[in-house]
């Protein structure tokens, strides 16, 4: 993906620069703001020694893995292995049952800790992260779409009686928040604390940090960007009940559906839509059509960045998920789209960038947002 060749950007307004490189970002972890008191689960006392568990429970996987206090996971100590390696996960499979799911947590556990040569007695914390709407302070998933059953499941109870550890110990985090905590933490934004993140997939998740603090709302459904509105009325989209989001132009999904739409109306018959990578190799390949929706697709992205930015003023602005892996191909078109729909009132400053941490993103984060806690209770 990285070593494709864009398709040509549009011209710039007058005034408004195009986007450059950014100095080298230093290393550092930005702030999470402590939810309530908290104790550690036992290991050293020294802040980068420490050591975490960050569990991700996934509509379709279960994930575990060691953290250190420098944000590397531990364990496959083979210097072949592949990144990510040090996480043990499983299918989550048909059996969501709360109860059932945490015992699988300790079970990955287990494992992980043995890899690293650990005792659970070492581990300080643990974050586990989530989909779904989430009582952060209470430690209770109210309600999530991909988990079966998952309503009012008070997982940080059930992860301290299964792990054996103090509840004080168990920190909740929404699996988006926790993806941008490892992007901050060691990933592509690291050292920064003005970061939009939004994973482009089936939809568009969103999270948010301003001046080192995770924006939660209300009800702690700050970060929705997918289901901000870019064309009143427009396309269909979701379960929702509004038209016109943005995730409805600019995800994954909408790609293969577009692409389907027109290979119909030029009279394609019935045949499936094209995956999204599907669409994208064929831009690549010089496809006029596939150019065309990939260009109308970083329009799209470019302006709900610029969006984010008038909101909440990031400094970087960082893409996960499926449709992220185009790599400079998707970025290089974004940027240059952005540039030509900035304002004319100063150049360009934020840096748009691929996620860093992806793949282990959610254990990474989950295991900082424990960390952020500790640290702040000590």
């Amino acid at each position: 993906w990285d070593k494709r060749r864009a398709p040509a950007a549009p011209q710039a307004r007058k005034g408004a620069a195009s986007a450059c490189a950014a100095p080298p970002r230093q290393p550092g972890a930005m702030g999470h703001p402590a939810c309530a008191p908290a104790a550690t689960g036992g290991g050293s006392t020294n802040g980068s020694q420490r050591l975490f568990l960050g569990v991700d429970i996934g509509g379709t996987t279960i994930s575990v893995g060691v953290v250190d206090g420098n944000g590397q996971l531990l364990g496959a100590s083979d210097k072949d292995s592949k990144p990510g390696q040090q996480v043990k996960c499983e299918r989550l499979g048909a059996d969501h049952d709360p109860a059932r799911v945490a015992l699988r947590v300790r079970k990955l556990t287990d494992a992980a800790l043995e890899e690293a040569g650990l005792a659970i007695d070492a581990v300080a914390g643990v974050g586990v992260c989530t989909p779904g709407l989430l009582d952060i302070r209470r430690g209770v998933v109210s309600v999530a779409a991909n988990l079966e059953g998952w309503r009012d499941v008070p997982v940080c109870d059930l992860l301290a009686e299964a792990l054996g550890l103090p509840r004080a110990s168990i920190v909740l985090e929404n699996d988006t928040n926790a993806a941008l905590l490892a992007e901050v933490w060691v990933g592509a934004a690291s050292g920064k604390s003005n970061v939009v993140l939004m994973t482009l997939g089936t939809g568009i998740g969103g999270a948010i940090m301003c001046d080192g603090h995770l924006l939660r709302g209300s009800r702690g459904q700050a970060g929705e960007i997918g289901h901000s509105i870019l064309v009143p009325d427009g396309r269909e989209h979701g379960s929702a009940g509004v038209r016109g989001i943005f995730e409805g132009y600019a995800s994954a999904t909408a790609v293969s559906l577009r692409a389907g739409e027109a290979a119909a109306a030029a009279g394609g018959g019935d045949a499936p839509p094209p995956e999204c990578s599907e669409v994208f190799a064929r831009a690549e390949n010089g496809d006029e059509e596939a150019i065309a929706l990939v260009r109308d697709t970083a329009r799209c992205l470019a302006i709900g960045c610029i969006n984010c930015c008038r909101f909440v003023d990031p400094d970087t602005i960082v893409f996960s998920g499926g449709m992220a892996q185009a790599g400079e191909f998707l970025l290089r078109e974004v940027r240059a789209q952005f540039a030509a729909y900035h304002w004319n009132i100063e150049p360009v400053r934020v840096e748009i960038l691929q996620a860093a941490a992806a793949a282990t993103s959610g254990v990474i984060g989950a295991a900082y947002a424990a960390k952020q806690r500790i640290e702040a209770a000590t």
